[in-house]
């Protein structure tokens, strides 16, 4: 029960922060190598994490998560990998703010 509560919140945070920062980001010409490169790894991530937890809301959790070190490495991955997609979003709200005429890309 606390595994699969942990991955709602883990894979929510992500997803959250995939949107926020896709709906922040806008750039005018998404196809551009500079737009790929700065959104096209949170958009892969923000896929699979929408559904990975269309699919834990589907099946539910498991009832048991195999061995300790199973769950500990997944868990371990899915929290960097969330992380790095907070980091990303916080880094670009602060961008925003010491460039509140936004980004050269925007429209």
């Amino acid at each position: 029960m606390l595994y699969t509560l942990t991955l709602y919140v883990l894979l929510g945070v992500g997803l959250a922060a995939s949107v926020g920062f896709l709906v922040l980001h806008r750039p005018r010409h998404p196809f551009r190598i500079t737009e790929v490169n700065a959104s096209g790894w949170v958009i892969i991530i923000g896929l699979i994490y929408a559904r990975s937890l269309l699919l834990l809301g589907i099946r539910g959790g498991a009832s048991s998560p195999g061995p300790w070190w199973d769950a500990v490495l997944s868990l371990g991955l899915l929290a960097a990998t969330t992380a790095l997609l907070l980091v990303r979003f916080f880094s670009y709200l602060r961008y925003l703010r010491a460039h509140p005429e936004g980004p050269s890309t925007a429209p």
